[in-house]
């Protein structure tokens, strides 16, 4: 397989503007099919060798055990959209699998994730990869298109199992429901989103998986808190890393090119 990303995905001057207006865009195309069932097959053997008593949703930073997945997140369409973001050196800093099996998976209530990041510099958009046919039945996410502008919103406890904070209710349009935008995407298909943006998710009601993978990127002089991951396979722990996948470590931090 020469490449992972379908030739008609494309990502120029005017997706990046309205990027930067509504804090979100939708690809109508992304993976070929042959990678898409490249990839499908490759969960369905990750899921496989699942550590026993190991939730789907616990599937974080395994591009350090999994080539395949690095090998995705370092396709060059997929950079060239990163450094129109970040600029010509970037780093890969985080995967992290969201997996919903059937009839599972909890409400994941308003949020925003770069305050829990402890990181500090550019950061790109998340690139969020569908598997599967993703919709309001199946627990997809919903976003809040130009909110991400609106800075660090407050939060509140949630007193949820998921999420122990989620963004104080007053904070949020009233009319709620006019403002958010649905995903939904069908298997192959990708979206990203601003670090920023107040996004939430349902829980699967469907008979359906609902697989995505989420790839975090920023800018290479850019800094992150020291984090323990666990091995999704054997529950041994491994450092946070990140991998400079394009351009040169301009920050002096003896970035490695890959994990392998």
């Amino acid at each position: 397989m020469s490449s992972f990303i379908d030739p008609s995905f494309h990502y120029d001057a005017g997706d990046h503007r309205k990027y930067c207006e509504e804090g979100y865009r939708l690809f109508d195309s992304f993976l070929t099919p042959q990678a898409l069932a490249c990839c499908q097959a490759e969960i369905d053997r990750m899921l496989g060798r699942l550590q026993s008593g190991r939730s789907p949703e616990d599937m974080i930073s395994c591009h350090h055990q999994e080539p395949w997945i690095f090998r995705l997140a370092e396709e060059p369409q997929l950079l060239d959209m990163i450094e129109r973001q970040v600029g010509p050196n970037i780093v890969l800093w985080s995967s992290h699998f969201l997996i919903k099996p059937p009839r599972t998976g909890k409400l994941v209530p308003w949020h925003q994730d770069t305050p829990y990041w402890e990181l500090e510099g550019r950061l790109a958009a998340g690139v969020w990869i569908a598997f599967d046919h993703v919709d309001s039945q199946n627990g997809t996410m919903s976003v809040l298109p130009g909110w991400h502008n609106k800075g660090e919103l407050p939060r509140r406890q949630s007193g949820g199992e998921l999420f122990a904070e989620e963004i104080e209710p007053k904070a949020l349009p009233a009319d709620l429901e006019t403002h958010r935008v649905e995903y939904r995407l069908r298997a192959g298909q990708m979206a990203i989103h601003d670090t920023m943006m107040p996004h939430t998710s349902t829980p699967n009601s469907s008979d359906r998986y609902r697989r995505v993978l989420v790839l975090r990127y920023m800018g290479a002089e850019g800094t992150v808190g020291a984090k323990e991951y666990e091995d999704y396979r054997t529950g041994e722990k491994f450092s946070r890393e990140c991998f400079l996948v394009r351009g040169e470590d301009v920050g002096k931090h003896g970035l490695r090119r890959s994990p392998f």
